[in-house]
Parts: structure tokens; sequence; C-alpha cells
């Protein structure tokens, strides 16, 4: 048997002399999902011949009689609005067997009849929205929006948390399918599409259609569809003018785009990083817009830095929202030194005792408590505490978290897992312990603290299942829970209107990270937590616990000063060529043998030098510097916004290009990502 390495090839020259040839075909996968329906045969429409068959059913068959009745009082059969009627909805109705509709369609009475129905679910679009109502400050933003949709313009929004934001769209895109167009509304997590759905379903019913990767492959055929049916003309298949989703919703086939909405532009999930293509969904927007010539609105409470600058700089048109809707005011927020409470002995497990009196007090009030805490899990690691030991993967340069709900150690890059060792496998001690706390471990120390609290937690692995998001947020939304735990889930948007507190847990881990960024989000992530807090009639409460809390970062959060952080980072930013005065292009090499690989790092620095100079960092391992058994070397170079940048461009791919190939490299992954985050 030859082997594959040698068919391949074989075949390739046999293509290339013309002895064989390819042909492709491409087969439909997808198949329109049918359901059994039930109607009355051309005999029995005919009302004597109806009745004398109920006659007769009364005396011998009065089982399928009432099958009958059901089936004309489902189908409103004497009205003059009849409704086509299911097999299964017909059977559901009490006292109705299978043997019933049987026997009926064997006396000709019923037939049955195949029909095309759609697997999307469509919410009770029974409730009746109220009309909008604009404080004066939301209709000023209003009018100073609504000259700018004219072209393909592009305006940044930035409105405070609880500002009313939301209604804002709602009236542009009424205005917007007025006209006949459609609708692209872009959030970055599944998790709010949940409320917002509701919400504008309320607003524009069947005109709404959501799209992101929970739904399977036949469910995103049949919204690619009826995105792709022209608004003009009658269709059997009512047309999406609303399209709501993730950032692959950008790849519809729009048939006439008229405003594109980016809610919580500054949000890093927008950035596709694996697999290919790598893009950010917020400026891709900006492009599609630009080729549909329809407008761009980036909403944020606080947008990025690239687009604040943007804006600044008269690139974007700002428009500013100040104040929250309602006169709600903005929350109290208290730092908390965990480090004094700590050294005082006060502190219960993570908890200081302030904020433990704070759950305490709102709990009683019969209020709504969230708590952040940004990893997920029980505990951080494992350590031995007689030689140092903690765990790592296997296939990573990582260590294990442990999850309890599985009592596993968890790897979580790759998916390894392992059970916990019972004694250290380096030096036999029983003596473990477990370093570092997640949601899953603040969710079981709040059950022991508030045992007549209902608990929630949402983070990825609460949320793995198509409609898990769902569930929590209706929940916590219904008041089945009193605590919702979670990581950034909980911090993007969502709007909750009976939460009076929100905690953070540990803000040292935001802050501290090793990042350029890590200014700019840490502000982002405690502004919109905080904003989740107090929304309606009660000023609310944010507490935020860390050890460092003379850090500058915490008293902009406190102050509401966005424009503080932004003037800081943006010296910084300046000073050091980074975003938003210089692009960043990432050039991540990745193979086995970590030689091969800083041979090949090496090669292709010193190739890049002569063009980027001082402008190229690296080549150096990341923070993680093995994932999947492939070790990681990235180079960063910093491309100046002017007239060469292009240039720069094309010599950092072509040098790439000449790395791969090279005999001794080619088997180096290079991946290159511009932008990354």
């Amino acid at each position: 048997m030859v082997g594959l390495a040698k068919v391949i090839p074989l075949i390739k020259t046999m293509i290339e002399k013309g002895i064989v040839r390819v042909e492709e075909e491409i087969t439909e996968r997808y198949k329109p999902r049918t359901e059994t329906y039930v109607r009355l045969t051309e005999a029995f429409c005919n009302e004597e011949v109806l009745n004398a068959e109920m006659d007769r059913l009364t005396k011998k068959a009065y089982k399928q009689l009432m099958a009958l009745m059901s089936y004309l009082n489902l189908s409103r059969h004497f009205s003059d609005s009849p409704k086509e009627v299911s097999r299964a909805a017909l059977m559901k109705t009490p006292g109705i067997a299978a043997s019933h509709i049987d026997g009926l369609i064997k006396k000709e009475v019923l037939e049955t009849y195949p029909k095309m129905v759609s697997r999307l679910i469509h919410s009770d679009a029974s409730e009746v929205a109220e009309d909008l109502i604009f404080t004066p400050a939301q209709q000023q933003t209003l009018d100073e929006i609504k000259p700018e949709l004219a072209g393909n313009n592009i305006i940044l929004l930035k409105g405070v948390t609880s500002s009313g934001k939301t209604e804002i769209y709602i009236n542009l895109i009424d205005e917007t399918i007025a006209k006949g167009r459609q609708v692209l509304y872009l959030l970055p997590e599944i998790a709010l599409t949940t409320q917002i759905i509701q919400r504008l379903q309320k607003y524009f019913g069947e005109k709404v259609g959501v799209y992101h990767s929970k739904y399977n492959e036949f469910e995103r055929v049949e919204i690619w569809n009826k995105a792709n049916i022209p608004l003009s003309g009658n269709q059997e298949q009512q047309p999406f003018q609303i399209l709501l989703g993730a950032r692959s919703a950008l790849f519809l086939p729009y048939t006439d785009l008229g405003l594109i909405i980016v809610d919580e532009e500054h949000d890093s999930s927008y950035k596709q990083n694996d697999p290919a293509p790598r893009y950010n969904a917020r400026d891709a927007a900006v492009v599609l817009g630009g080729i549909h010539k329809c407008p761009v609105l980036l909403g944020s409470a606080t947008p990025s830095l690239e687009s604040y600058y943007n804006a600044q700089s008269g690139k974007y048109k700002l428009v500013e929202l100040a104040e929250r809707y309602g006169g709600v005011q903005m929350p109290e927020i208290k730092i908390i030194d965990i480090k004094e409470e700590a050294r005082m002995k006060r502190m219960k497990s993570h908890f200081s005792p302030q904020l433990l009196r704070a759950i305490h007090d709102a709990l009683n009030l019969g209020e709504q408590v969230i708590l952040f805490q940004n990893r997920r899990g029980f505990s951080l690691r494992l350590e031995c505490d007689t030689c140092q030991h903690t765990p790592e993967c296997i296939n990573c340069d990582v260590t294990l978290t442990y999850h309890k709900h599985i009592d596993q150690l968890k790897c979580h890059y790759c998916g390894y897992s392992t059970p916990v060792p019972s004694i250290c496998p380096h030096c036999q001690s029983p003596a473990i312990k477990m370093r570092g706390f997640g949601t899953e471990k603040v969710e079981e120390e709040l059950a022991i603290l508030f045992p007549e609290a209902k608990i929630g937690r949402m983070d990825f692995d609460t949320t793995r299942t198509k409609y898990a998001y769902q569930r929590i947020i209706s929940d916590f939304e219904t008041q089945k829970v009193d605590i919702l735990v979670g990581t950034q889930m909980v911090t993007k948007g969502l709007d909750f209107n009976n939460v009076s507190l929100v905690g953070v847990l540990y803000a040292d881990g935001l802050i501290s990270y090793p990042d350029f960024r890590s200014v700019e989000r840490s502000y982002q992530l405690l502004a919109q937590v905080s904003g989740r807090a107090g929304r309606k009639s009660k000023r609310g409460l944010v507490m935020i616990q860390s050890n460092n809390t003379k850090h500058p970062l915490l008293q902009w959060v406190i102050d509401d000063n966005y424009r503080a952080m932004y003037d800081q980072q943006n010296i910084d930013r300046y000073k050091y060529k980074y975003p938003p005065y210089y692009r960043l292009l990432l050039i991540s090499l990745r193979h086995k043998d970590h030689n091969v690989l800083n041979q090949a790092a090496a090669v292709l620095a010193k190739m890049l030098k002569p063009y980027f100079g001082n402008l190229m960092l690296g080549p150096e391992y990341p923070m993680v510097a093995r994932v999947r058994n492939m070790y990681i070397k990235n180079i960063i170079l910093k491309i100046d916004k002017g007239p060469k940048g292009k240039q720069l461009k094309f010599e950092a791919i072509r040098n790439t290009e000449l790395l791969q190939a090279m005999a001794d490299y080619k088997s180096v992954r290079v991946v290159v990502d511009v932008d990354p985050i």
C-alpha cells in the first residue's frame, strides 16, 4: 500500500500532466424543516356533510368526535380568519391521543400534509411596547445625531451608564426601517442579546432577526436567507429588517443597509483572534458602512481610546449624553482596603466586613446584588505547602485551575483535565493548599454566609448550552436569584431594575495585568460594572476591594472621570508610540521544538530590524509561552500611521513569507495579526 505522503504528490503530477481531471461538486446540506399538519378533506368542507359525520361520531366514536371538535376549534374553522393546525398541536389537547386522529384520517374526515416551518423561535409578541418618551438630554442627543445620518458618517455616542442609549437606538432604527432599509445592531456578547431581543421585538416584532454562534447551522441558514430577501415586493416570507448579533453578523448578505449600530464599541470581544480571519468587528463595521454608504453609530459609556481620539481629532462626530435617564444618580462608590482589613484579621475569606454588611442590608430590603470576580473556577491553583510545587498543564505552560463541580484540575487554554492529587506528586506531602479564588468558590462561600439567599453564577462554565444565558438573565430579572456572581459577562450593559449593590471582589487582578491597555480596560470594566447599581428609584452602592487603594485609576472611577484617564493614557501612548498614534502588528511564531522556534524568531528579527529599528519589540516569549505543545515567540512592530506605514506593513508581510520559504523554517507556523488586542 502506497503511503498517503507519496500518493498526494503523485496525484498532483497527474493533474499537471492532464492525466486526471479534478471536478468539484457543492452539495446543499441545508434541508428545510417540515412538520405534519392536518386539515379537513375536500368532501367534509361541506357543512352539511360535516354535521352528519359529527352526528354519527356522537353515537359510535365519541373520542374521535372530541378530536374533530378540537381541530375545528384550533383551526377557527367557522371564523373569517381560519388557521392551520399541526398534528402536534392537536395532540396537545387534553384527552386526545394519536389513535383518535388516525381514526379520523382512516375515515377520510381529516388528511395530513407537510408544511415548511421555521427553526427560529420567536418570542411571544403579545406584550405591547410603551411609547418612547425622551428626556431633554436624550432629545438633544437625537437632534445632534440625526443630521449626521444623511451620509456614511461615523458617530461616537458617549453616554453614561443607564442614560437611555437603547431608547435612542430604537428611535433611529424605527426611522431607518420606515424608509425601507435594514439595520445591523452589533453587540459584543451573546449574553447581551437576550435583553435587547426582548426590547426590540416589543417594538418591531418579527422584523428582528438574531444571529450568533449558539444557533446551529440550519438555523443560521434560515437567518441568512431571510436577511437576503429584498425588502421591496411581495414575498411569502417576512424579510428581516433588523439584524441583531455578535461579530459574525457582519457577514450576512444585507440587501439595503441603512444604519449600523455598534453597542459597547470599546469591548475587546469584538476582536476575533483565532482562527483566521483576525479582525475587529467594530473596525470592520466602519468599513461595511463605507461599502453600503450608510452611517455607523458607535456607542459606549467608556469608549476605546482609539475611538475617542478619532472623535477628538474630528474623524468621528462626538455626541455626549451625560445624565442618567429619569434623573437617577450615579452610584456611590466606596474603596475597601482589604490589605488593612486582613492585617486587622477582619476578612471573612474574600469578603471585607463592609461588603458583607452591605450584602446583608440589600437582601433584607428585598434588593439584589451583583458580585464581580474576573476569574472562573474554584481555586486558581493548587500548591504544596512543603515544596511549593504547583500542578501545571502537560500541554501548556500554565497552572491548572481547580473546578469543584467536576472535582478536576483543568487547563483554560487547551481543555486538558486531571484528577486532584491527594498528595504532592513531587514530595508526597499531603499538605496541598488552594491558592486564589474564582467565581465558583465565591458562589460556595456565599451559600454558607447567606444560606437563605438564592445565588446564581454567570461565567463560561455556566453558559455553555444554547439557552443558558437566557435562563440565567431571566431568573435574575424575575428575582428568582438574589445574588449574581460573574466574570466580565455581568459588566456588559445588562439592565436589572432591582440591583442596589455591586461588589468588586479583587480589583488588583485587573489593574496589575502587564499590558499597555490594562489601565484603560480596568477603568472600562470597573465603570461598566458600577453602572449596574441603582438604575431606577434609588441611588446604588458600589464597593471595590483592593490592596492598592491609592492607585489613581480608582479615584477616576469614583469621580466618573473618563477624561482624566484618557488624558493620562494619551500622554503615555504618544510617548511610547502605541495606539492611537501608531498601529501594532503582531507576528506570532509557533513550533513544537523551542530550538527551531528560537532560531526562526532570531532570523526574522534580523530581517526586520533594518526597516523597524527601535520600533520592533522582541522576539520574546509571551506570558504563556507554550499552548497545545506549541512554543510561542512574538515580535511586535509599531507602524507609523503616516505615508511610510503602508510600505512598512508590506515589508513585514514580505519578510514573514521569505522566512516560511526557507527550508529550515517551513514547519514554523507564522500568524500575523494587525491591530492586536
